[in-house]
């Protein structure tokens, strides 16, 4: 079962919790004042409340109407008891202009992820921590590696951030070189960068370079024919074609359920201050 409520301050507290009183599960019935609720917002958040609810954790998930104004959203959740929000798919730039507070990354990357509401609304960006914690997950070891960043949006500038774990250089390929210019500009301290954009000759040269390539942007296709067992693929945004390509000549793949997986499980731990383990759920 999937709940659905419209977060509105105007609308009386107890009518709000009335749509959430009682939730049913496979063990009966919950009452709601055992569980906390974190609104889940974006286009495809709906079957990820769908497998957060059969987790039976300590919340209730509870889908957010797409038509709802974000504002209002943000404004009801405290009030309403709301541990926070999750954004599901594509990071919300608007949620930057509401937000009583902002994290470091959420500035760096110009969007918001993750709301919570400890001491007023903070906005956080946590893409970069699900993307690391894969990379651990698979025992990815990048010191002196190469790697290519392939995008230009907030999702490229949190995997820019990947360099942390050691890496050698890394090539940041953008859709024009204003773009890739700022994102190099966020790179960590120590680490060789290089900007260019996706349709440079160069770009060819970069792929066949690196070690470890992050996939930002689905719009980029690239010839499976660049792959070689060597390479390390990560899919930061969405499943591509490539992994199947690459897993068929013996390279390694992180694919995007598992980034998925990881970013999620940094989402939730922002808002409840709890670890989860989603491998397997999503």
């Amino acid at each position: 079962m999937v709940v659905i409520v419209q977060l509105e301050p105007e609308i009386e507290l107890e009518q709000n919790f009335s749509a959430l009183a009682m939730v049913d599960s496979e063990h009966g019935v919950k009452p709601l004042n055992t569980l906390k609720p974190i609104a889940f917002l974006g286009a495809d958040a709906a079957p990820v409340v769908t497998a957060l609810y059969k987790l039976e954790a300590h919340f209730l998930p509870t889908l957010v109407p797409a038509h709802a104004k974000l504002e209002r959203v943000v404004q009801g959740l405290e009030p309403l008891g709301f541990l926070g929000a999750v954004f599901i798919g594509v990071p919300n730039t608007e949620a930057l202009g509401v937000m009583d507070s902002l994290s470091s990354s959420a500035e760096r990357d110009g969007a918001v992820d993750t709301i919570g509401v400890m001491r007023g609304t903070q906005g956080s960006h946590l893409l970069e921590d699900g993307l690391l914690a894969a990379l651990d997950a698979v025992q990815y070891r990048g010191f002196g590696a190469n790697a290519v960043v392939i995008g230009g949006g907030a999702a490229a500038s949190a995997a820019v951030q990947v360099a942390r774990a050691g890496l050698k250089s890394l090539t940041i390929a953008a859709p024009d070189r204003p773009h890739a210019e700022k994102l190099a500009r966020n790179a960590p301290a120590g680490v060789v960068t290089r900007t260019m954009t996706w349709e440079e000759p160069d770009f060819l040269e970069a792929i066949e370079r690196a070690d470890l390539i992050l996939i930002c942007e689905p719009k980029v296709r690239l010839d499976p024919r660049l792959l070689q067992p060597y390479h390390t693929l990560a899919e930061v945004v969405s499943e591509t074609s490539l992994s199947v390509a690459l897993e068929r000549i013996g390279g390694q793949t992180i694919p995007f359920r598992k980034i998925r997986a990881q970013h999620l499980a940094a989402q939730l731990e922002f808002v409840t201050g709890r670890k989860f383990r989603l491998e397997g759920l999503l």
